[in-house]
C-alpha cells in the first residue's frame, strides 16, 4: 500500500458530508448517490463515515452504520467505498477497511457486512483474499435497477461479504500475514474484466451474470461458501 501522505479521520459536519457526496458523483455519478444530510444523521445515530485525506483533499471514504435483527448480534453493515479514480491501486481502500475494523472493535462490534459484485474481479480480490471476508448468500438485482455508469444496464445482482473481525485468518492479515488457501471444493469462474465486457457486448455480460448466478445459487445452497478469489484463472474460490 502507498499511504504516503494520506491522513485518516472521521467526518462529522455537513460541509464535510457535502464533500464526501461530491466524490461519489466522481466515483458513480450523480444518479444513486446517498446523501448528505443521511450521512450526518447516521454518524449522529451511532454510525461512521471515515475519510482519507490528501492534505485537506478528500480523496475516499468508507461508510457504515449500526445494524439489528431478531436473533443476531448487532453489527456493522458498511454500505459504501469509494474513491477517487486518481488515487486508486494505492490501497487507500483497503487501509480505510482495517480502519474500520478497528472502529469497530473499539465499539464492541464482531462483525462487517457488505455487498459487492461478484463478477468484479478486482473487488473480489479485495474483500475475499486481502480482507478475508467470505460469501454464503447471494441477492438476486440486490439494489433494483441501477442507473450509474458503473452498474446500469444489468440486473445489480450482489454477494453478501460477512466479515468476522476476530477470526483466525482476519487476524493475520490485520497482523500483515497471509494464511494458507485451503484447496477449493468448486471454482465458479468470472470474467476478468466485466467493465470492459459491459461496454463491448452487453448481450454477453448479462450471460455471464446469469451463468454465475447460477452456478453460485446452486454452490451456496449446497452448503458451500465462498472464501477465495484465483486471480490466474480468474475464479471465484468455494468450500
Amino acid at each position: 500500500m502507498d499511504l504516503s501522505g494520506i491522513e485518516m479521520r472521521e467526518l462529522h459536519t455537513p460541509e464535510e458530508m457535502a464533500i464526501a457526496v461530491q466524490l461519489q458523483f466522481t466515483t458513480w455519478g450523480p444518479n444513486d448517490a446517498t446523501p448528505a444530510n443521511q450521512l450526518v444523521i447516521s454518524v449522529k445515530s451511532g454510525g461512521h463515515v471515515i475519510g482519507a485525506f490528501d492534505g485537506e483533499r478528500l480523496v475516499s471514504f468508507v461508510y457504515g452504520f449500526p445494524a439489528v435483527l431478531p436473533g443476531k448480534q448487532p453489527w456493522i453493515a458498511s454500505h459504501m467505498l469509494a474513491t477517487l479514480p486518481a488515487y486508486g491501486g494505492r490501497g487507500i481502500g483497503r487501509a480505510l477497511k482495517w480502519r474500520q475494523r478497528e472502529w469497530a472493535l473499539e465499539r464492541g462490534f464482531g462483525r462487517i457486512t457488505w455487498t459487492f459484485d461478484p463478477l468484479e474481479a478486482r473487488n473480489a480480490h479485495l474483500n475475499l483474499n486481502l480482507l478475508g471476508a467470505s460469501g454464503a448468500e447471494y441477492i438476486v438485482n440486490c439494489y433494483g435497477e441501477m442507473d450509474d455508469q458503473l452498474n446500469r444496464g444489468l440486473p445489480s445482482d450482489r454477494l453478501m461479504a460477512d466479515w468476522d473481525l476476530t477470526s483466525p485468518g482476519v487476524t493475520l492479515r490485520a497482523a500483515g500475514e497471509m494464511p494458507t488457501r485451503e484447496d477449493p471444493a468448486a471454482r465458479v469462474l468470472v470474467p476478468p474484466d466485466f467493465q470492459a465486457l459491459k461496454r463491448s457486448d452487453l448481450a454477453q455480460a448479462l450471460n455471464a451474470r446469469l451463468r454465475v448466478r447460477a452456478e453460485l445459487r446452486a454452490a451456496l445452497s449446497g452448503g458451500l461458501r465462498v472464501y477465495g478469489f484465483d486471480r490466474e484463472v480468474g475464479a471465484l474460490l468455494l468450500c
